[in-house]
């Protein structure tokens, strides 16, 4: 696995065209990565090769969701640098199926053809948070909330997968008396003791907006935690300066009476390409006032739905100080649903990380239900409590499945996939091929309906993943004996340890 090199080299920005030109103080200047931000395709063909086709279908997509009034390409620089020169034909190992993927940066920021096909999310509907809200406060938990301190628009850098891509557009604007009228509620509330500061980008809004909610908050003697979401540090870690940080600070307690609030950050890392030099420092300069740092996973089709992928990802990000936190299940929304995985593969996945990685690596696996139902824990169990002799590997689950809340509701046939007729998805895999230029690139796993909404099949599950012991081994790196199985107990080759000691230099001190 690298366990030396393991931080990922983006391209040199001087071997980018558009970029040739830029002074090192400009491109680590965070106002020059916003300001020079991609927000065409006339730039974005100057960092990443695509074909004549390629690049008309991008631009017949980017213009199709400007048209229904969103804002859709946004990408920093330093994050483009990320992306290999041919996002189709990337440098991705072949334990991790290299040869049938694109590029990972790429398919969280590029529009691509994919983004206008299965818009059948079907029997749940979007997330809409503005049923639960008061301000720009929205609750799901009797205890915690988050505050809005910025519209979804705010990001220096767009996700395509994003749940929020609904309300890319001008129409959604967090204004100071919707955060008064948040925080007004947060005081009137006194079980609320966690107050996630989010948006958008908790750290794209101006400073004096961050200041001022956060010296709110320090006045209120009940809020006991603040949490800062951001993808700046994955995106723009230039923008984690010293001054930032010592605002988030200062004026989290700035007027609070009691012990300190806890402060910790939130960030969001998808992929271990994304865990590189700026990264690592950019987490170093935050840990050292004193915050700690989680991250939230999406478990992306196309970009870490594979058992190497994601154990490298969790392994690294903890390596330079971020600890996993939440693997989530993509949500299902209009345009995103081909970067849903399967439940159940998820599970396997998480089940076979146990032992093999440490436990404060291992983050839970959950889901978020719509209707208010909040986060469902989707972690396999270990203990066959009624005896039922079935493993979460051994036959394939259905596509549906009641779910238990928090709050003791039960939601009956939630299905976490999107739907498509037969012939709505042979039509967008023969769109995705010839965008992609080959085939079995684009696999998305989507629920075939009939006219009438009827189940019929879903979509490439004819198999499961299975691993045994020696291949976890070679996937996660770790050196093997002779059975073919890294070290568990010393104790059994104790007189070669033993003959190897007296002649290594610990002996001798």
């Amino acid at each position: 696995m690298g366990n030396k090199n393991f931080i990922y080299q983006p391209r040199d920005f001087r071997t980018i065209s558009l970029w040739k030109d830029v002074k090192d103080e400009e491109w680590n200047d965070p106002n020059w990565q916003l300001k020079n931000s991609i927000r065409s395709v006339d730039q974005l063909k100057q960092v990443i090769s695509l074909n004549d086709f390629q690049e008309q279908e991008i631009r017949r997509v980017v213009e199709e969701l400007e048209r229904q009034g969103k804002d859709p390409l946004r990408i920093t620089p330093y994050y483009a640098s990320l992306m290999d020169e041919d996002p189709f034909h990337p440098d991705i190992p072949e334990d991790e199926k290299g040869s049938i993927r694109l590029d990972p940066i790429f398919w969280q920021s590029v529009p691509t053809p994919a983004n206008l096909l299965f818009l059948n999310t079907g029997k749940e509907a979007a997330m809409n948070e503005g049923s639960r809200s008061y301000g720009a406060v929205y609750q799901r938990y009797p205890n915690r909330v988050a505050l809005f301190v910025a519209q979804n628009t705010s990001c220096a850098s767009y996700c395509v997968h994003c749940q929020r891509a609904k309300s890319l557009d001008a129409t959604c604007d967090v204004n100071i008396e919707l955060i008064n009228k948040g925080l007004f509620y947060i005081n009137y509330n006194k079980n609320i003791d966690e107050v996630l500061v989010t948006g958008g980008d908790a750290l794209r809004v101006s400073k004096k907006r961050l200041q001022y909610v956060l010296e709110e908050l320090s006045k209120m003697d009940h809020v006991r935690v603040i949490r800062i979401a951001t993808r700046v540090p994955v995106v723009l870690p230039m923008a984690i300066t010293d001054e930032i940080l010592a605002l988030i600070r200062d004026s989290a307690n700035r007027y609070n009476s009691g012990p300190d609030k806890y402060v910790y950050f939130m960030t969001h890392v998808n992929h271990y390409k994304e865990i590189t030099a700026d990264y690592a420092a950019a987490i170093k300069r935050i840990n050292s006032y004193g915050f700690t740092v989680r991250n939230q996973t999406v478990f992306l089709n196309h970009v870490n739905d594979y058992f190497v992928t994601l154990a490298k990802t969790f392994r690294r990000m903890f390596w330079v100080g971020v600890h996993p936190y939440y693997l989530l299940q993509c949500h299902k929304e209009k345009g995103i649903v081909h970067f849903i995985s399967p439940i159940q593969v998820g599970q396997i996945y998480m089940k076979h990380m146990q032992g093999w990685l440490s436990g404060i690596v291992r983050p839970n696996y959950a889901v978020n239900i719509e209707g208010g139902g909040g986060k469902v824990l989707l972690m396999p169990m270990n203990y066959d409590n009624f005896n039922v002799n079935l493993k979460v590997d051994d036959k394939i689950s259905e596509s549906k499945a009641k779910v238990h809340t928090w709050d003791d509701k039960e939601i009956f046939d939630y299905e976490a996939l999107g739907r498509a007729t037969r012939s709505e998805y042979t039509e967008a895999i023969n769109i995705m091929d010839k965008f992609i230029g080959r085939k079995g690139v684009f696999v998305p796993k989507i629920i075939i309906v009939d006219k009438q909404g009827n189940y019929i099949e879903t979509t490439n599950r004819t198999k499961l993943p299975r691993f045994e012991k020696q291949k976890k081994a070679v996937l996660l790196g770790y050196e093997v004996n002779s059975s073919g199985m890294p070290i568990t107990n010393p104790a059994k080759i104790s007189k070669k340890l033993d003959e190897l000691y007296k002649d290594s230099e610990y002996s001798k001190l």
